[in-house]
């Protein structure tokens, strides 16, 4: 599960890196601001499967 855990932190690096261009961009445009919260949304969705098929496989033993 070392994978996993490492994994885990390589998400929620990307989280805070997104969070602070988010913070240091601010309100520049609602649109693009918009799109960065959908681009999140669809990383956070994309995660869990990733996660799930990882869980999928690990009880396979793939």
């Amino acid at each position: 599960m070392d994978h996993k855990n490492k994994l885990d932190e390589l998400n929620k690096e990307a989280l805070a890196k997104l969070e602070e261009y988010m913070k240091e961009k601010g309100n520049s445009g609602s649109e693009n601001h918009e799109k960065v919260h959908a681009a999140k949304d669809e990383w956070q969705v994309a995660w869990s499967r990733l996660m799930e098929t990882l869980l999928a496989l690990e009880r396979l033993e793939i």
